[in-house]
């Protein structure tokens, strides 16, 4: 803190007679950082958002792909019925029961069914007691004598004025083999139908609410509650349906509350084929922004350290002697707080490790105004640094549980964007290593500044455009090498000409009982971490 404070006063010697341009200047310094975060937050949202709605789709054409094979063995069922019972006449007394038995085990669900003459009487049924009923004016049956209706497969509404029990009826027109319509064959089916249909793609990590509904918005499938939801009318109460029908579009998404809860949820609505039932596959919002509202927590408190910096700078513009006396009054007192509140080892490294990063970060910002440049770019490039920092001091504090490949896939996560901006391209062949026993997070952070610092001397200063990272094992180490295709360099000068990033680096490594190696022609650097499998105690 001392070094960082004896940096600031050359800047603020030259901005003392300035006061006006040092009140402008910390304007534009919080306008910047503030733009930057906001737009990194928003399209963070936005991707959120996105990917949800992908996820929400792929589940939707798992749904859609399984209904319709549903509906295609129903309809190759009925198309048997219908073939015995017009060509051959065999489907009378008891062997319309046993057939339909025969062929529960491909249609478990399968419920009554029947077959009736060209005036809509029942004239065959599993149920013997619906025999010489009339379902002339029922939807299933009407469906097939309507002019100009193609013939085929069709769902009714769910009703129970025959069965006494809510059921939708699959039926097809049976013809004679002169192609003239004698009857229906139907057969019911309950809401388990539906359900047990979705039931392998419908998991408990997917979609949060699953519905499906028929054209009249009839329910047909409700992942909560579906036999207590079964032939419920939604076509007033979902806004959703309202909206997806007058798209007139196949695949719509909607944002809106819920009407179970009134809670705001994302909505995907995509219709089935031609079956004439559709599907509203949905996530409650809280749950999948859940991500986004932390990031956008330390995007807050990136900023809020931001102005705490430039309300310092402000604070400067009084005499030199009384901002010496200042400064070193407020090391006294933080020193003494930190001997008052010490903590623990670990969160004094981590914490000294942000102060670091972040601080070195604020220090290039400085000399870009020093020196009389308000390059957008520039700063924006040292804030994102600055955020890049403090997301590798955060990613070190989560558990990895010895394994050192969610470590460097994190890095991965990390480094991606920032490779890509740089137009270098990333080739990934990482294969399973042994477990580290002593990975835990201070050992992890050394871990992760060795490789940002060998990335990052590689974007500087290789003029690489391809990066290979492989991790390979023997009895003793794993092994992680990071090769590039740049220019090279002197290893030893490097060593020798008192630069920090590769002392730094063999610091790191012998912390953790490491080696680290360079070999480097003019075709590309090869840097190597050998990482001990098991570790003497310290």
């Amino acid at each position: 803190m001392r070094h960082l404070t004896q940096r600031l006063e050359r800047p603020l010697d030259l901005l003392s007679n300035t006061r006006w341009s040092t009140y402008l200047l910390s304007c534009v310094i919080l306008l910047i950082v503030g733009g930057t975060l906001g737009r990194v937050a928003y399209d963070q949202y936005q991707q959120t958002e996105e990917s949800e709605y992908r996820l929400l789709e792929a589940h939707a054409r798992n749904a859609d792909v399984q209904i319709v094979e549903a509906m295609e063995d129903v309809e190759h069922f009925l198309d048997m019925v219908a073939l015995e019972h017009s060509h051959r006449h065999k489907l009378h007394g008891k062997a319309f029961p046993a057939f339909l038995e025969l062929q529960k085990k491909d249609i478990p669900e399968s419920g009554t069914l029947l077959v009736t003459d060209a005036r809509g009487r029942i004239i065959a049924s599993s149920d013997t007691a619906l025999i010489g009923r009339d379902v002339s004016q029922e939807s299933y049956f009407t469906a097939h004598t309507a002019p100009h209706t193609p013939l085929g497969l069709f769902l009714s509404r769910p009703d129970k004025r025959l069965t006494n029990t809510s059921t939708a009826f699959f039926s097809l027109p049976v013809t004679t083999p002169e192609k003239k319509f004698s009857g229906i064959v139907a057969l019911g089916v309950s809401f388990k139908f539906f359900q047990n249909t979705l039931r392998a793609i419908n998991p408990d990590d997917s979609a949060s609410m699953s519905v499906i509904f028929n054209r009249e918005g009839d329910l047909l499938y409700r992942r909560s509650d579906p036999e207590k939801f079964f032939g419920n009318n939604i076509s007033k109460v979902s806004t959703v349906l309202q909206e997806h029908a007058s798209s007139g579009e196949r695949v719509t998404r909607h944002i809106g509350p819920s009407a179970h809860n009134g809670k705001t949820r994302l909505f995907l609505v995509r219709d089935v084929g031609t079956t004439g039932l559709s599907l509203i596959q949905s996530r409650q919002l809280d749950e999948v922004l859940a991500d986004w509202r932390r990031n956008v927590i330390v995007y807050i408190l990136i900023f809020m350290f931001t102005c705490t910096a430039v309300i310092a700078l402000l604070m400067t513009s009084a005499r030199r002697k009384q901002l010496e006396k200042d400064v070193a009054n407020s090391n006294e007192r933080l020193r003494a707080i930190e001997r008052r509140q010490m903590l623990s080892q670990e969160r004094q490294r981590l914490m000294q490790d942000m102060h670091d990063g972040l601080g070195s970060s604020l220090v290039s910002a400085l000399r870009v105004v020093e020196n009389g440049h308000l390059d957008e770019i520039e700063i924006t490039q040292v804030l994102k640094a600055c955020i890049d920092d403090l997301k590798l001091a955060i990613d070190s504090m989560e558990p990895v549980d010895a394994d050192l490949l969610l470590l460097l896939a994190t890095l991965r996560f990390r480094l991606g964007p920032r490779l890509e901006s740089t137009g270098i391209a990333l080739s990934w062949e990482v294969r399973n290593v042994p477990k580290l026993e002593w990975l835990d997070p201070k050992n992890a952070l050394h871990i992760l500044r060795i490789l940002q610092e060998a990335f990052t001397n590689i974007i500087k200063h290789t003029q690489a455009t391809e990066i290979r990272v492989a991790t390979a094992a023997d009895e003793s180490h794993v092994q992680v090498t990071i090769t590039d295709n740049g220019t090279g360099f002197d290893v030893d000068s490097a060593l020798s000409g008192g630069g920090k990033g590769l002392s730094n680096q063999l610091r790191r490594a012998q912390a953790i009982a490491a080696e680290v190696h360079w070999a480097s022609a003019a075709t590309g650097t090869c840097f190597t971490l050998r990482l001990p499998i098991q570790r003497k105690p310290a």
